[in-house]
């Protein structure tokens, strides 16, 4: 599980609860905006409508714009939804495919395997977990859906990375690798021999880079274009992950997993 850290970034009680207020407000505006029968709204029916004074509701959408989240049409004066809530959608509808998809091949690991499975994405040089199977095991690894962690020392980072192109691989890692574990990879050079080793091999290890005591392996998943867009883990105790075999047992079993959900996601057949 990550630890997490929640600051308050130095603000007074009332200073966050003002910033909520504004969060819920602005996110009023886009509601109001996305329901709304005509392709663009006023600011004078923004106002109306959600009761929110002139100043305010002003404020919030030229945020909202500046950011992309709205657009404004100066000839007809009317604010509608912007690109980037499309690009947010289209990938929400991307990643959901991706736990459709996965979610079965997932159960099956777990069941064959007795271990934790996981599905996952890069975000920025994070993985992010976007669906998981626990392991019946009463002594098992604990995560959860949401949870991220630095790429380069995940089994599933490392197996989406080895699939990148050089130039864009390096975009995905820190300026520096910092240590998680004894185990955990700090060298680039050595990051780069080990994800080349897992392009050849076919999966990923981790060898408890990420959290003590835990060891996995993982496979990439790619999308109709041949890109790969996600992967998928098996992950354990390193005590019942405790030998080069049953790791090899494992990779096989997630690489032939991740293989099936790359079908239904429409990959060209190899990969």
């Amino acid at each position: 599980m990550t630890d997490r850290v929640i600051s308050s970034g130095g603000l007074t009680s009332a200073e966050r609860v003002t910033g909520t207020q504004s969060l819920e407000k602005a996110m009023d505006i886009l509601e109001y905006i996305a329901a709304a029968p005509r392709p663009g709204v006023t600011l004078a029916e923004c106002t109306g409508i959600l009761g929110y004074s002139k100043a305010t509701t002003q404020r919030m959408l030229l945020t909202l714009t500046r950011r992309d989240m709205l657009h404004f049409d100066e000839e007809l004066g009317v604010y509608s939804l912007g690109m980037l809530t499309a690009k947010l959608g289209a990938e929400y509808l991307s990643r959901l495919d991706y736990r459709r998809a996965a979610l079965p091949v997932l159960r099956e690991l777990v069941a064959e395997s007795g271990e934790t499975a996981h599905l996952g994405v890069l975000t920025g040089k994070d993985v992010v977990y976007i669906e998981l199977v626990d392991s019946p095991k009463p002594i098992r690894i604990f995560s959860k859906v949401g949870d991220t962690r630095p790429a380069y020392m995940t089994a599933i980072g490392k197996a989406i990375l080895a699939q990148l192109p050089s130039d864009q691989r390096r975009e995905r890692l820190p300026e520096t690798l910092v240590g998680s574990t004894a185990h955990t990879i700090t060298s680039f050079d050595q990051l780069y021999r080990d994800l080349a080793e897992t392009r050849e091999r076919g999966y990923a290890i981790d060898r408890g880079e990420n959290r003590d005591g835990i060891r996995g392996v993982a496979a990439p998943i790619f999308n109709f274009s041949g890109i790969v867009c996600a992967a998928m883990s098996i992950a354990g105790p390193s005590s019942r992950l405790d030998s080069d075999e049953r790791l090899a047992e494992l990779g096989t079993k997630v690489v032939r997993a991740a293989r099936r959900v790359s079908a239904v996601l429409g990959a060209p057949e190899g990969l």
